[in-house]
């Protein structure tokens, strides 16, 4: 999936939360995407297989992305990544 699968086998729950923080921001946000990360993004590449607990496999969309970012979220810690969102928000003050 994302060439770390390992690594991302062993986060602790407190560790996946830090995903939390790639939605985080204190406004509103557009992105405006290329062609080609539109297409990257909609791309059969992007749609793995997700096997959940129960035995049964989703299709599911972004998952490398996401796995990718939650790693370097994990990397950077909660104390780092709470700073940055305080930043930002004081900036919108």
């Amino acid at each position: 999936m994302t060439g770390h699968e390992s690594e991302s086998q062993q986060l602790s729950d407190e560790e996946l939360s830090l995903a939390n923080y790639q939605r985080r921001a204190p406004h509103t946000a557009i992105n405006i995407l290329r062609m080609s990360q539109v297409n990257a993004a909609a791309g059969p590449k992007s749609i793995v297989d997700l096997v959940l607990d129960d035995g049964t496999t989703q299709k599911a969309s972004g998952i490398t992305l996401y796995a990718r970012n939650t790693l370097r979220m994990v990397q950077n810690g909660k104390e780092s990544l709470q700073a940055a969102l305080n930043e930002e928000i004081a900036a919108q003050n």
